[in-house]
């Protein structure tokens, strides 16, 4: 927050270098420092915007903390996971950005995901990694801290190795360095057998988008609506990428400090994967939450968000 230094009562007619400090400490608009308004769900639609890419790729955005002219501090990049988009974040937005006050927090959305573009080609995440990569050169961030969930902790935990320079703090929730077996043969029954035009209602989405403890249901209900609108090939390419796709080799590349969030009713990254994911980052930190699931955040929003500002701020 920008605070106003006490002066003594000015002349009527300010000195033109008075003038021009004042201007400066109020911002180019004249106005004080202050967050974006958050949207509420029936908003979010609208609240998003979208930039380019030098590889031809848009992808869909949503502003959640301080205003971009006005931000302290590096960015914070929120990226979903699999199937999701930016109104993941949606319950997390309001306490994440009460914990970092003056902040810039944005929450990205993946190529075929939200109002991103849906090529045919390509959803490994490599790809994602890049196209975060050239979305954060067209808003102008060179560095920042990124926090993942699912396969967006995968994209991030890919861009880290690679690009170093660009990633200041790591955060990886519900993260596995590769698919485990068991889920990778449930989605491979499900998701080729799914039409074009997915039903929300779906016996298979009420299964993926079950939770072990209450989620607020206009949130869940607009975020399972979502999902059935992506494009089937966005559905096949992603699953097909993840399945021969495993970054334990690029861990070590991987300088900035990291912390590993778990809930311990994940039903897709169970223990097996955990401990694997902490032999390839020995020097994470880590927190387990017990009794909620794979969408944590979701279901106790605050204690997640309180957990990521604490490790943001270090």
């Amino acid at each position: 927050m920008i605070r106003r230094a006490r002066h003594k009562p000015a002349p009527a007619a300010p000195a033109a270098s008075a003038v021009l400090t004042l201007c400066l400490a109020l911002g180019a608009g004249g106005a004080m420092a202050a967050p974006v308004a958050l949207p509420d769900q029936e908003g979010w639609a609208a609240a998003r915007t979208s930039t380019g890419t030098a590889q031809g790729i848009r992808l869909g955005y949503v502003e959640l903390g301080e205003a971009p002219g006005s931000a302290t501090g590096l960015p914070v990049i929120l990226i979903h996971g699999y199937t999701d988009s930016s109104r993941s974040w949606s319950l997390l937005a309001g306490p994440l950005r009460d914990a970092l006050p003056g902040r810039r927090i944005i929450a990205v959305e993946l190529r075929g995901h939200g109002i991103s573009d849906a090529p045919e080609c390509c959803y490994g995440p490599d790809n994602l990694a890049d196209d975060l990569k050239g979305a954060m050169d067209a808003l102008g961030i060179a560095r920042a801290d990124l926090v993942g969930h699912s396969l967006g902790s995968i994209t991030a935990a890919e861009l880290a190795a690679t690009h170093p320079d660009r990633v200041n703090r790591l955060v990886l929730a519900s993260s596995a360095t590769a698919i485990p077996a068991a889920a990778s043969e449930w989605l491979w029954q499900e998701i080729p057998a799914l039409p074009d035009q997915i039903d929300p209602a779906d016996a298979f989405m009420t299964a993926w988008f079950a939770n072990p403890n209450p989620v607020p249901p206009d949130f869940l209900s607009r975020e399972m609506a979502e999902a059935a609108a992506i494009p089937k090939h966005v559905w096949t390419g992603v699953l097909t990428s993840l399945t021969t796709h495993d970054w334990t080799m690029l861990a070590p590349r991987i300088s900035a400090p990291t912390l590993v969030l778990w809930g311990d009713q994940d039903g897709l990254f169970g223990p097996e994967s955990q401990a694997a994911l902490h032999a390839a980052l020995p020097g994470a930190d880590t927190l387990t939450y017990p009794g909620l699931g794979h969408n944590f955040f979701w279901e106790q929003p605050d204690q997640a968000a309180g957990d990521i500002a604490a490790f943001l701020k270090k």
